[in-house]
């Protein structure tokens, strides 16, 4: 359905390289090149720029690769759903580790009535919006920070972040903790990639700190695991308050009130621009 020059370019934002786009294809290089002058002429646009021997794609060439490869995914996917009507309806959705515990189970619970098939993958912020990226998840549910420019969006609750201790801890006794308090303690935080790292770089970033500034660092890719090691001691540790709740009733853990730390983030269920299935999806969160 889309134009053959169109999906060569779009292989060419990926590959960086007319060789490497020609073999993909299996046609040759002066072929590609042709194609993507033909696409250049016609739109009246410059999309490649080569300064020996780099080749690099110009901002509107870029703008216009993310509209085609949007535009394909959502192609097979529309294609495949005209073909097969009445087969199984099958959902594929990603979530942030932290959401999975505290969100999808009920999300999971609420799809059942409408859905054959769920799948949902459990990652990082940065993989899934690369799996959004290529077509590979029908949408998802983020914490983390993402460019709105390039996706379209539904808010859907939002959630406090604090720091949790092991009740024992002093700091969880003070009224209110500086800190310059927090800075003698270990530090457990989340691997590099995903939202709530990012939330508290930038949080500290904005008090002229970063990670290295406390005593002792782990990095640790699990929530779960996280929260076992602050109920041991191990460590203090910065999540959603929904995330803790459990831990935080029955005693096991503790709140720090720290000084300035006044952060809420919005659950976001994010998916690709323009996306023919959008209207569908915000009804399921909606009913």
């Amino acid at each position: 359905m889309i134009d053959q020059r169109y999906i060569t370019f779009l292989i060419l934002t990926k590959t960086k390289s007319y060789t490497k786009t020609a073999k993909k294809l299996f046609i040759t290089q002066p072929a590609v090149t042709q194609q993507v002058k033909s696409l250049e002429k016609e739109l009246q646009l410059k999309l490649v720029e080569y300064h020996q021997p780099h080749l690099k794609i110009t901002e509107r060439g870029e703008k216009l690769a993310s509209f085609v490869n949007n535009i394909t995914n959502q192609q097979a996917e529309f294609i495949n759903y005209l073909k097969n009507p009445d087969l199984q309806k099958e959902i594929v959705f990603g979530a942030t580790k932290s959401v999975a515990i505290f969100m999808v189970p009920k999300v999971i619970e609420d799809f059942s009535n409408n859905f054959d098939k769920i799948n949902c993958v459990v990652t990082n912020t940065e993989k899934i919006l690369n799996m959004i990226d290529n077509g590979k998840l029908d949408f998802a549910i983020l914490e983390g920070n993402f460019n709105k420019n390039n996706y379209s969006y539904h808010s859907m609750q939002k959630e406090r972040f604090i720091c949790v201790a092991n009740a024992n801890n002093r700091l969880t006794q003070l009224h209110e903790v500086n800190i310059s308090q927090l800075l003698n303690q270990t530090l457990i935080l989340r691997e590099k990639g995903s939202g709530t790292r990012c939330i508290l770089y930038n949080w500290l970033k904005s008090l002229n700190l970063s990670f290295n500034d406390f005593n002792k660092l782990i990095s640790f890719n699990e929530p779960t695991g996280i929260i076992e090691l602050v109920k041991n001691d191990v460590g203090i540790s910065f999540m959603y308050e929904s995330l803790a709740s459990k831990e935080l009733a029955n005693g096991n853990l503790r709140e720090i009130n720290l000084t300035g730390l006044d952060i809420f983030r919005t659950m976001n269920l994010v998916y690709s621009r323009n996306n023919y299935f959008s209207k569908y999806f915000n009804q399921l969160f909606q009913s």
